[in-house]
């Protein structure tokens, strides 16, 4: 989730924040400075992998995308997925960039609240109905059971929220943290799917399987995902799991 965004003047050094959910207290001195030499170390580096520079402190992340002698800097949360984020920032500077790079960010602009309030509706997006989640954890779970794949972990996340529940909890809690950082890096509008033969088969006690797939599926044109970890023994298996992972996302969009 974005917690705050901010247009920053880099050639007079000042800043002005455009949306603030007031989860974060941070100097805004102090953030301009580093924005500013981040970027500067960035450009010395050389060309960034995408439109955005980022930057991890602690559970947070600096996001910064740049045009003309402006920066749009996003606070978010560490396993937000960048792309969605990038998306997000690029709605705002459509609908803005040409006011804000006018504009003299150290006075009152004109029509100020009104941008504000603009900021907010661009970057508010889609909350989980919590009185759905029961009904989706049962949808999910019964999934799980009408397939003969082990699937050792598997959760329901937002896009730019967060996990909203953890439906089968790995042992290693690395696993969550692996498929988070995994979805955080993806095309938000595409499914992800990773498999490998395992080097020595898993047995599990009631089978024994040979292969491991990843898979991060998106429900439909929500902002939420399913991810989770499986184990298989056949491609059979698999392109049942596969086909059917589909058919799940389809039933839980339908209750949305």
């Amino acid at each position: 989730m974005i917690h705050q965004l901010l247009v920053i003047d880099r050639r007079k050094s000042i800043g002005l924040t455009l949306f603030d959910d007031g989860q974060l207290i941070l100097q805004s001195d102090l953030l301009i400075g580093l924005v500013q030499a981040l970027m500067v170390l960035g450009e010395e580096m050389g060309p960034v992998k995408g439109s955005l520079r980022e930057a991890e402190l602690g559970q947070y992340q600096i996001s910064i995308l740049s045009k003309d002698h402006l920066a749009y800097v996003a606070i978010q949360d560490t396993y937000d997925s960048e792309p969605f984020t990038r998306n997000l920032m690029e709605g705002v500077v459509d609908e803005y960039h040409t006011t804000l790079s006018k504009s003299n960010l150290h006075v009152q602009l004109k029509k100020e609240q009104l941008i504000k309030k603009g900021v907010v509706k661009l970057l508010t997006t889609m909350q989980f109905p919590v009185d759905k989640l029961e009904e989706t954890r049962e949808l999910i779970i019964d999934f799980v059971a009408n397939h003969s794949v082990y699937v050792d972990a598997l959760l329901l996340a937002d896009l730019d929220d967060g996990i909203i529940d953890i439906i089968l909890q790995p042992e290693s809690e690395r696993i969550i943290r692996l498929l988070m950082e995994i979805l955080s890096e993806i095309p938000f509008e595409r499914h992800w799917v990773g498999q490998t033969r395992l080097h020595k088969p898993l047995d599990n006690g009631q089978d024994v399987y040979d292969y491991e797939l990843w898979m991060i599926y998106r429900v439909k044109d929500t902002d939420f995902c399913l991810l989770g970890r499986a184990y298989y023994r056949d491609e059979q298996e698999r392109k049942r799991l596969i086909s059917d992972l589909e058919g799940l996302t389809e039933l839980i969009a339908g209750l949305l």
